[in-house]
């Protein structure tokens, strides 16, 4: 008689891996590094024109 195993199988999507977070956690990161880098770059942006109106 032949006996079958029963293998786990790893989580779908990003629930795998060393760190397992849900999606929405994943979405919340994403969304933060690309404000933060929105707000870097009008920073630095609005930095720059004001260097060069007061070089004139």
């Amino acid at each position: 008689m032949l006996r079958q195993l029963e293998q786990d199988r790893p989580p779908e999507g990003l629930q795998r891996g060393r760190y397992p977070a849900p999606a929405w956690t994943i979405a919340a990161l994403g969304m933060a590094l690309l404000l933060g880098a929105v707000l870097f770059l009008s920073w630095r942006a609005r930095r720059a024109s004001k260097r060069s109106r007061g070089s004139r």
